[in-house]
């Protein structure tokens, strides 16, 4: 399995977890904080890391793969 092979779920958890990110550090309560972390922990645990030959290396690719596109103009 290439490391950069991700599938949809993965991708959709780590849109989730930049999220929950971002939710937690517009209204730090703890509330915010656990659903981070429930991300987090889900995002860790993902099967797909079983199979990376460099967790790291992949971990780094989906992060990018899955950031928000922030260089786009906002819808007029």
């Amino acid at each position: 399995m290439s490391d950069t092979d991700f599938p949809a779920d993965l991708l959709e958890l780590q849109r989730r977890w930049y999220t929950a990110e971002a939710d937690w550090a517009a209204d730090p309560t703890e509330e915010k904080r656990a659903a981070f972390a429930a991300v987090g922990a889900e995002l860790y645990s993902h099967p797909h890391w079983g199979g990376a030959e460099n967790r790291h290396k992949a971990e780094m690719k989906l992060k990018q793969a899955a950031r928000p596109d922030t260089s786009r103009e906002p819808a007029a």
